[in-house]
């Protein structure tokens, strides 16, 4: 292999590595935000039954 191509290959996995982190923390603080919900929803679900 070229080493343009190679040196290419290497920017395109660095670019797939990054881009995967990003949906990773995409899904992470997206399932963080529905927990947070759903924890405010019981919080609330309780508060009401104790009245």
């Amino acid at each position: 292999m070229e080493p343009n191509q190679n040196n290419l290959k290497n920017r395109n996995e660095e670019n797939e590595q990054q881009h995967s982190m990003v949906c990773n923390d995409q899904l992470f603080f997206q399932e963080l935000r529905i927990a947070a919900e759903e924890a405010e929803r019981e919080r609330i679900d309780t508060d009401q039954r104790k009245a």
